[in-house]
């Protein structure tokens, strides 16, 4: 029982300190834009939390994975002619 309380302490932990990171996005100017881009993004393997608003896409990778900036990109690129112009990180 100790065990699994630990697990599930860990576990909740590692999901608080999840890094966030926020991506401006150029070319996205209204909410038909954004739910474009939250289709391909938000459906990519490995988020533990994907929200896209006007201008900004946040992401927080699952504990263990790594999503790089590029591979935003692509996504981002399949629902049109948009461009990370910044990111920012945070936990």
């Amino acid at each position: 029982m100790k065990k699994l309380l630990a697990v599930t302490a860990l576990l909740l932990c590692q999901t608080a300190l999840a890094e966030t990171i926020t991506y401006e996005v150029e070319g996205m100017h209204c909410t038909s834009c954004a739910r474009s881009i939250k289709a391909q993004v938000c459906k990519m393997d490995g988020l533990e939390k994907c929200d896209v608003t006007v201008g900004k896409v946040i992401v927080s990778p699952k504990a263990g994975s790594t999503i790089s900036q590029d591979q935003i990109q692509a996504a981002i690129s399949k629902a049109g002619e948009y461009k990370i112009i910044n990111s920012s990180k945070s936990k």
